[in-house]
């Protein structure tokens, strides 16, 4: 009983992923041009990822650097320098997402200071 508790808080801390694709199917499906914008396994599966994310708030493009292209290229090149990676392929795909397409970082307001008197 002890070791199913210990399973199971340790497995708590994972997010859930049901998807059977491994990171290293889905780089094998994406070879080719990083600009191609073909219908493809790949590139549905890349700007579903990136409509979720965007729609999330967990990417921020710009309306200026975002195109079907430029997310695939980002993507792809990503996913080719870590297809040996045992995340799912959504993370893989959401980690160079968020490098490519990063949010500003919001800074705390600054407080006033007073300045006194001699």
């Amino acid at each position: 009983m002890l070791l199913l508790t210990l399973a199971l808080l340790a497995a708590a801390d994972r997010p859930v992923v049901v998807s059977a694709l491994t990171t290293g199917q889905l780089a094998a499906q994406c070879q080719g041009k990083d600009k191609d914008p073909t219908a493809s396994f790949c590139t549905g599966y890349i700007l579903g990822v990136f409509d979720t994310l965007s729609v999330a708030r967990q990417i921020c493009p710009s309306p200026e650097r975002a195109s079907n292209i430029a997310v695939l290229a980002a993507a792809r090149k990503y996913l080719r320098k870590h297809d040996d990676s045992d995340a799912a392929p959504s993370f893989v795909i959401r980690a160079g997402l968020r490098e490519a397409f990063p949010c500003p970082v919001k800074t705390p307001p600054r407080t006033k200071t007073r300045r006194t008197r001699k």
